[in-house]
């Protein structure tokens, strides 16, 4: 595969600078900046002209590498698949200085990347010397410090706004919706009954769970479906009201008029470690809206949720808590306490009427399953590859003969063009007459496009070679995450994120497993188990 590497462009764009934030453009305009940036770049350079794929990152932070653009680059370096990284500066790839620099100076050179940096001027197939690696370090901590600090200034700005009661906080919640003015919002009059409804319920003894069930058998249309009607965007919909849709209303002080600005808060800048704010030390600002229900009934709401708080259990989660969804409605199955033996629809309790009553799996049994389906997509994955090396060498030998005769098609187009115009010369200069310079330009006009339709036909040819270079990359890379568990004896958490999205579960028993990489059988990242 050492032959077959990949070139890739990087491209980058925070979702504070582009324009996706603002719900203007599909992909911010800065990442079409990027793009010219690049191809300008290796149009300057005839070993970099041609074979780049792009990787783009729209929206997503350079202070850490949680982006999934930059991991699967990443996951190809590891394999040995790339050739070529090129971004257009360094804060692209990271403005981490520490990781930045772990990558360039020992997981690059290690893997055999070439890694370029244009505004930086660095290429690191020119740079050797221990004078090179400080001018990266510079630059990588130079931008790590001024992506820290214009963070601290937004932050800054945004927590004054909401100091002054200011609405910054997205979509409006249920009952409300955004005001005329900037940063303010302004009573629902179609979903704010439906809140002061829910609080007097549950002033007046109603559970919880009886508030769902009383919403739902009254086909009141859920917060979600509410959102989905009144905005243009598409937005996911939960049609049943559910335990959390209920309890997130009861527990959110803003139908009184009140604004909490701080429920929570990052530990640092750059880290996804979220501290939460003890409901006692929580700062209110009062009278910063329009009130839907009282503080009174508020706090009198609060008891309801009390009594029926759930004390938390002991024992060992199973390691399919958070991967098992009901096909009726995509919500996860529970099973309450780790010692519980059969996962359930908890929508069953909310809609009775519902075919989630009829959704049920042992935790056991479900993972045997799961077991025995992991070890037949590694078999199958050990034969593929078995049968993708013996193919290899044949693919990259018609490749090399394929390029070779594109080379010699251009050239030959070349020549012909280029002939045509000296014997327009010497028709001008009377070397030749009339008559032989007609008969010889239709001679030449047909060997170029005869030239150039070979060229179009070997293209062709080749661009299906390329794609079946790239299917076998993805098995390649498939094969990597995979073949270690082949003789795996029981799932864990690690595992079932790797190789798990979810697995969704029928009334009738059967099983759909959504994976996170290709199915052996079909290509596809689904397989079904009945």
């Amino acid at each position: 595969m050492a032959d077959l590497k990949r070139r890739f462009d990087y491209l980058r764009l925070s979702l504070e600078d582009g324009d996706v934030a603002s719900g203007n453009s599909n992909e911010s305009q800065s990442i079409e900046s990027q793009r010219k940036c690049c191809r300008q770049f290796r149009a300057e350079y005839p070993d970099l002209m041609d074979g780049f794929e792009e990787i783009v990152d729209d929206g997503y932070s350079g202070t850490h590498f949680d982006r999934p653009g930059i991991k699967r680059l990443l996951r190809l370096v590891e394999l040995d698949m790339v050739e070529v990284i090129v971004v257009r500066d360094l804060s692209r790839f990271a403005r981490n200085f520490l990781e930045a620099g772990y990558y360039m100076e020992f997981v690059f050179p290690a893997h055999g990347v070439r890694f370029i940096s244009i505004n930086d001027g660095y290429d690191s197939a020119s740079y050797t010397d221990s004078s090179a690696a400080l001018h990266i370090a510079i630059k990588n901590l130079v931008n790590q410090m001024y992506s820290r600090d214009i963070s601290k200034k937004i932050k800054s700005a945004v927590d004054l706004k909401k100091m002054r009661g200011e609405f910054v906080y997205g979509t409006a919640p249920y009952g409300y919706k955004k005001g005329a003015k900037k940063n303010t919002i302004e009573v629902d009059p179609i979903a704010a009954p439906t809140v002061f409804r829910l609080f007097s319920m549950a002033c007046n003894g109603k559970t919880i769970t009886e508030i769902a069930r009383t919403f739902n058998e009254e086909k009141i249309p859920t917060p979600s479906m509410h959102l989905s009607a009144v905005r243009s965007k598409k937005v996911k919909v939960y049609p049943i009201w559910s335990f959390e849709s209920v309890r997130n209303i009861l527990t959110n002080r803003i139908y009184t008029g009140d604004t909490v600005p701080f429920k929570s808060h990052v530990v640092r800048i750059g880290s996804d470690n979220v501290k939460y704010i003890p409901e006692e030390e929580r700062i209110i600002i009062p009278n910063t809206h329009e009130a839907i229900i009282t503080r009174e009934m508020y706090e009198k709401a609060q008891l309801v949720i009390k009594s029926t708080k759930k004390s938390p259990s002991s024992g060992i989660r199973s390691p399919l808590a958070t991967y098992l969804v009901c096909s009726c409605c995509g919500n996860r199955l529970q099973k309450g306490k780790p010692t519980n033996k059969t996962f359930l629809c908890a929508t069953a309790r909310y809609a009775p009427d519902k075919e989630c009553k009829q959704i049920r799996c042992d935790d056991r049994k479900m993972q045997e399953i799961l077991l025995k389906a992991v070890r037949q997509q590694c078999m199958m994955m050990d034969t593929r590859i078995k049968h993708i090396k013996a193919t290899a060498k044949t693919v990259r030998s018609e490749i090399e003969m394929l390029m070779a005769d594109i080379r010699l098609q251009r050239r030959l187009a070349e020549n012909a063009k280029a002939s045509k115009m000296r014997l327009y010369e010497d028709y001008v200069e009377g070397v030749i007459n009339k008559e032989e310079y007609s008969t010889k330009k239709v001679e030449l006009a047909e060997q170029e496009q005869t030239a150039l339709k070979q060229l179009e036909l070997l293209e062709a040819n080749l661009a299906v070679l390329n794609s079946n270079v790239d299917d076998k990359d993805e098995v390649v890379e498939s094969q990597a995450l995979i073949d270690k568990y082949l003789e795996i004896t029981e799932l864990t958490e690690p595992l079932m994120r790797e190789l798990f999205k979810k697995i969704i579960v029928y009334p009738d028993g059967s099983i759909n497993i959504v994976w996170n990489f290709r199915d052996m059988t079909d290509g596809s990242k689904t397989t079904t188990v009945i």
